[in-house]
């Protein structure tokens, strides 16, 4: 893969946890959050992390968490916190929450009906992110539209 559609696919993954970790702020009324280097593994499939990564998932998440605290053990980086307000004024910063990973077995079982639905090159946790987001969209579009259609009847 060139370093060109490397990059876009690290952003389009780094935009859609950024998405994620705005709805678990939202939801649990956090400013920010911490997001712990395991569950990066888990969600990018990736174990060693190159100062490059780092910095594409920094650039990445300022759009929607434009301060960052990393926290490094020695030289491994260990997790991010992030916020949407300056450290300064002491954000309320929660806990990056995930779903367990589910079994080899219990994967084959579950998309065995939606194979022909989706791309070989997508993971579990990018789809689940994907339908999550999806769910939430159309939640808020039929949420919307109920009132018009009470208002018409």
């Amino acid at each position: 893969m060139t370093q060109e559609k490397l990059r876009e696919y690290a952003r389009r993954q780094n935009r859609a946890v950024s998405l994620f970790c705005i709805v678990q702020c939202w939801l649990h009324g956090w400013d920010g959050i911490t997001i712990r280097r395991d569950f990066f593994e888990q969600l990018f499939g990736l174990e060693n992390f190159k100062n490059s990564r780092l910095e594409w998932m920094s650039s990445d998440l300022k759009e929607f968490f434009p301060h960052h605290k990393p926290k490094h053990l020695s030289a491994y980086f260990h997790s991010v916190n992030i916020s949407r307000l300056p450290f300064e004024q002491n954000p309320h910063i929660g806990e990056f929450e995930i779903w367990e990973h589910p079994s080899k077995e219990y994967l084959a079982k579950f998309y065995e009906g939606f194979t022909p639905l989706f791309s070989d090159t997508a993971s579990y946790d990018d789809r689940l992110i994907a339908f999550y987001l999806s769910w939430l969209a159309q939640k808020q579009i039929s949420s919307q539209l109920i009132p018009s259609v009470k208002e018409e009847l």
